[in-house]
């Protein structure tokens, strides 16, 4: 098992211990030769990926029902010009076609709007430079703290792990600064630190630590940071903002989990 496969296998197995919603059917291995009548009916994204040696596209669709959608089609693909299925060989139409499956509608669509129809290159690192820092963001992990890094630095560490693009990164920053606003009101150990290009998490005894990393490495949201949410909305009187903030970590969760998710189909040439 190579370290996407196995990256795979472990973010879908926490998901299942987490949220106890991830079946047998939702991992990738699982997926080829689904019949139809075992396709979820869950919301998700249904998705094709045109790769060249240089370059590849992802051409995504949102979907409320994804075994409805998946049927309409494989029936039709010339009534969905947007995912370019047509352009393909109609025997390979099924193998093509993936799908992945979200909590709801909303992280369908923040997925959609971040990587549709984008090209991205298939060696960026070896394309980045000080003028062009590429797409993805990185995550350097030492004893008491965690990076991330917005995007390839000359200054990175050389041991820094590649997460992929995790969405807007002016965002990113307005949501960490709320986020280590409310840490720092409500006394908690876990200190955001808001720099050029990067956000640092800090804490000592690293009791949050590891739940902050599996959002950014594995797309997980996992107990201690469900916890840490419901113990924050007692605290503080910004439900607002602690309701973006909860969504906003979903969604970063949802991004990175499908871009896992897209690594390994690029790795296994689907």
């Amino acid at each position: 098992m190579d370290e996407i496969e196995l990256m795979v296998s472990e973010t879908f197995k926490h998901f299942h211990e987490n949220f106890q919603k991830a079946e047998d059917k939702t991992t990738i291995v699982e997926q080829e030769g689904t019949l139809y009548s075992g396709l979820p009916t869950d919301p998700g994204i249904l998705y094709h990926i045109q790769k060249s040696p240089s370059i590849f596209v992802i051409r995504t669709l949102v979907s409320q029902n994804i075994r409805e959608d998946y049927l309409k089609i494989v029936e039709n693909p010339g009534d969905y010009p947007s995912l370019r299925l047509i352009e393909e060989n109609n025997s390979e139409l099924e193998s093509k076609l993936r799908f992945f499956i979200v909590e709801n509608q909303y992280q369908a669509e923040v997925i959609h709007d971040q990587l549709n129809n984008r090209r991205f290159p298939v060696d960026e690192e070896m394309m980045c430079n000080l003028s062009d820092p590429g797409f993805s963001w990185w995550m350097t992990k030492k004893e008491g703290t965690l990076q991330v890094a917005f995007n390839l630095s000359s200054s990175m560490d050389s041991g820094a792990k590649k997460l992929g693009p995790l969405g807007d990164r002016a965002l990113a920053v307005k949501s960490f600064l709320e986020f280590g606003e409310l840490l720092s009101r409500s006394g908690l150990d876990l200190t955001v630190q808001n720099e050029p290009n990067r956000v640092v998490f800090e804490e000592k005894e690293e009791l949050l630590m590891s739940d902050i990393q599996d959002i950014f490495e594995m797309g997980i949201m996992g107990q201690g940071l469900s916890d840490l949410f419901r113990l924050l909305a007692k605290k503080s009187n910004d439900e607002g903002t602690m309701e973006s903030l909860w969504y906003y970590f979903q969604e970063l969760a949802s991004i990175r989990r499908f871009w896992i998710q897209v690594q390994y189909d690029l790795d296994k040439n689907i």
